[in-house]
């Protein structure tokens, strides 16, 4: 027990929401199309989605507990 030590950093979780949604995006639509302008087009949505989700869904009200 006395060997714990806390580690107190702090995961940035929007930067990876941001980068998980490009990647996925791009991934989705190169697939779906087959191209390279797909590929931009799936990234650049995917983008702004996850702009979307952590500007409206994401936020919520920090618990009392």
């Amino acid at each position: 027990m006395e060997n714990q030590v806390e580690n107190n950093e702090t995961v940035n979780v929007k930067g990876i929401i941001l980068l998980l949604g490009t990647i996925f995006g791009g991934l989705i639509s190169i697939v779906a199309c087959g191209t390279f302008l797909g590929f931009v087009s799936g990234v650049v949505i995917g983008l702004v989605f996850a702009i979307f989700f952590i500007s409206v869904i994401l936020p919520h009200k920090e618990s009392d507990r």
